[in-house]
């Protein structure tokens, strides 16, 4: 307190100035028209800017928090598509239910480690048993197939990627009425992925998009894997060497899709009846 007094005292003569020349300005702000209004333009401009830059701070703060409801609304889209629904049949008739019977459900997950440099590269996300994930579920980005559930633990899964050498996927490609061979990674380029099983006789030709196929148990049909990049005709083989560039970059990929096939356990019960039966 002692201190305080001190210090006031000492600069007494400041504080006064001070003071007198706050209400002086004050006083001419008040009673003079143009110095008011240029004050509070001038203070609206100053509290208008620094209102801008805290929500550009906080709307930074909260981007995680935006994407993660962007990621579940855009499971609620992927679920009122066509392809998610089956017309209920009978007997004597065919029920066209506008709400039909859906086939596929997806469930959202944030990406918690991945490798794109390795020849076996895997993908790990923050959802697992507790959330439904069981193995062999199909994983996509926003934009394209990511990979295959593989194993799960009760709060994690792993992901086999599209960029490991065992993955293996049905593709079609739309505009040539093509719907055979297979997709799989050579372990080189993880932007580039391997069509193969094409006919030198298929009429296609580079920008053609590659989708995946009716024929695919795990993955919905007409999902993105790429577009048709370079066609290579090797000598001797009957078939072209195709590289398809990846709708997934998977160095940005932060969360993903997982879907959860409906009627995967009838597919899988009948698989197991011809396999026993062979």
């Amino acid at each position: 307190m002692v201190f305080l007094i001190r210090l006031l005292r000492k600069n007494l003569f400041f504080i006064v100035y001070l003071i007198l020349m706050i209400f002086s300005i004050g006083q001419v702000v008040r009673f003079n028209i143009y110095q008011q209004s240029y004050y509070f333009n001038t203070s609206s401009s100053f509290f208008n800017g620094m209102s801008r830059l805290k929500t550009n701070i906080t709307d930074y703060f909260k981007l995680a928090e935006v994407n993660t409801a962007l990621a579940e609304e855009n499971r609620r889209l992927r679920e009122s598509l066509n392809q998610n629904t089956m017309l209920k049949d009978s007997q004597q008739v065919l029920v066209k239910d506008s709400m039909g019977k859906k086939k596929y459900t997806y469930l959202t997950a944030n990406v918690v480690q991945f490798t794109t440099h390795l020849q076996n590269n895997f993908i790990t996300i923050d959802k697992g048993i507790n959330n439904g994930i069981r193995k062999d579920m199909a994983v996509l980005s926003p934009s394209g197939i990511a990979g295959i559930v593989i194993d799960v633990s009760p709060d994690y899964a792993l992901v086999l990627s599209v960029i490991n050498g065992q993955f293996k996927a049905t593709p079609m490609i739309p505009a040539a009425n093509f719907r055979d061979g297979s997709v799989s990674w050579n372990g080189k380029d993880p932007t580039i992925i391997q069509l193969n099983g094409v006919s030198r006789f298929e009429k296609i030709s580079p920008g053609m998009d590659v989708l995946t196929s009716n024929y695919s148990v795990k993955f919905p049909p007409g999902i993105p894997i790429g577009k048709i990049q370079k066609i290579n005709k090797s000598t001797g083989s009957s078939f072209y060497d195709i590289d398809v560039k990846l709708s997934t970059d998977f160095h940005k990929l932060s969360h993903v899709y997982i879907v959860n096939h409906q009627e995967s356990s009838q597919i899988d019960t009948l698989n197991r009846r011809t396999k026993n039966g062979n």
